[in-house]
């Protein structure tokens, strides 16, 4: 059975700038690792929906299912042009959840996940009562 590897929207409304500078110092001192690869964090639910519109999702679901070989071949899968494209490729690369390969002339662009989580939670939930929303 293959593991499908899982990218994180989370939205954590306790996330505040006080929180992010104790979290800084904690990860100075070697107490606790500040970044996680597999996830963006947000206490702004707005920004974590923005992040991944309709036209980045397309693109990332179509790299997942149809493994373009190129910016070019994707754009025409999707029917969109080349320059709306480059632009949503670059900003999810940009978040960690595709990388572009360069082979020659031609740019790959390649999925690093399988799929797209968002969890959310209540200011005054725990981790057991998160609702997670599976990929659209």
């Amino acid at each position: 059975m293959t593991t499908i590897k899982t990218f994180t929207f989370r939205y954590d409304p306790n996330l505040t700038p006080e929180k992010m500078f104790v979290d800084f110092w904690k990860a100075s001192e070697g107490k606790l690792k500040l970044v996680k690869p597999d996830e963006i964090s947000s206490p702004n639910i707005e920004v974590l929906f923005a992040s991944i519109n309709k036209n980045r999702w397309e693109i990332f679901d179509c790299l997942v299912e149809k493994k373009p070989t190129n910016l070019t071949e994707l754009a025409q899968f999707l029917g969109k042009d080349y320059g709306n494209i480059w632009r949503d490729v670059r900003i999810l690369e940009n978040m960690g959840i595709i990388k572009l390969e360069k082979h020659g002339k031609e740019i790959q662009p390649i999925a690093l996940y399988g799929r797209i989580v968002f969890d959310l939670q209540s200011k005054g939930a725990t981790s057991e009562k998160t609702v997670r929303l599976t990929s659209f």
